[in-house]
């Protein structure tokens, strides 16, 4: 008879979550890593679980979650979160069902169907094991698809440890988290690894850098990200250091880290951002850009007044680009 999970009490509730593929075989290959990490972006938005940190190994998963206390939602935020899960056509039908079962309520004056209807997806909101469980199928049945094989793709049910809501608890889950490449010798860097969520705020991904942002803010980091991507990788390296029994950082490394205050060199940074410098548009001063925006003001809406868009990341050395790609920068890989 299986243990009941233990589950935190309170308004909020942090869980760093584990799984694995059956006999370990290494079923994510980067198409995969991919689909994973859009369906776990696409979930959280639908049940406001939050991922804070994440890593998608060959055969198995890290997640760091934030699982807020349940609330009542109305029916405009319950429209907003359905159509961020579900496709076009999905939806519709979803929309024709709770449109029918409102006029039944107005004929009627009984609101079961439409009090059932929400509560079908109300039930799957704000819940570890719904967001870990559907996570899990909605890769599965794409794989076998992909694969034409059946049945189960996972062992057993998921592991999950409820972490403390402090800052030395869920920084230390989230490293461990974003060590998982270089502790299986896959990088020497998480920056170099496209799949966890270090690498993914690096490269300028809006939602990565928010889930770092709330671990160090939550305990009074309110600096730019600039600073907490600094701090974070010190932290990381920190703990990420080598020892006899595993691989890691050597300490010359960790030791580079910290001298140059987690930030990351120019040379590391066009690594990383390499968009920049395919789809910026155009890319030098400040003058430079607004004279190209201004040459070519028919190009662009009304309601842009200028043409230099600051990049982010880390120091450019007072260059900017004519693109805003500060959400849509492609990871290192």
């Amino acid at each position: 008879m299986r243990k009941p999970r233990i589950l935190g009490r309170g308004n909020m509730n942090h869980y760093h979550v584990m799984s694995r593929v059956v006999d370990k075989r290494h079923v994510f290959g980067a198409e995969g890593k991919e689909f994973f990490r859009i369906a776990m972006r696409r979930l959280e938005a639908f049940s406001g679980v939050r991922v804070l940190a994440y890593c998608i190994m060959s055969n198995h998963f890290h997640l760091l979650l934030e699982v807020p206390e349940v609330v009542e939602l109305d029916d405009e935020t319950l429209m907003a979160r359905l159509r961020s899960f579900y496709p076009k056509a999905q939806m519709a039908a979803i929309l024709q069902e709770f449109e029918r079962a409102r006029l039944h309520a107005g004929k009627t004056g009984c609101e079961d169907w439409l009090n059932e209807l929400r509560e079908c997806y109300l039930c799957r909101m704000g819940d570890l094991s719904s967001f870990v469980k559907e996570l899990k199928e909605c890769f599965t049945k794409w794989y076998n698809r992909c694969e034409g094989r059946r049945g189960t793709l996972w062992e057993e049910r998921f592991k999950s440890v409820l972490v403390e809501d402090s800052d030395t608890a869920l920084l230390t889950m989230a490293s461990y988290i974003e060590l998982n490449p270089v502790r299986a010798g896959l990088v020497n860097d998480p920056r170099e690894y496209r799949y966890c969520s270090y690498a993914e705020a690096v490269a300028g991904e809006k939602l990565a850098r928010g889930g770092i942002t709330s671990l160090l803010r939550m305990h009074g980091q309110e600096d730019s990200w600039r600073k907490i991507a600094a701090q974070y990788r010190k932290l990381i390296f920190c703990a990420g250091e080598k020892t006899e029994s595993k691989a890691g950082f050597d300490p010359a490394q960790v030791r580079k880290v910290i001298e140059e205050g987690g930030e990351l060199p120019l040379h590391d940074l066009i690594r990383c951002h390499v968009r920049y410098f395919n789809d910026g548009v155009a890319l030098g001063c400040r003058l430079f850009v607004d004279d190209v925006f201004a040459q070519n003001r028919s190009q662009f809406g009304e309601r842009r007044k200028e043409g230099a868009r600051k990049m982010r990341g880390g120091d450019w050395n007072g260059l900017f680009c004519l693109r805003n790609l500060s959400s849509a920068l492609a990871a290192p890989g």
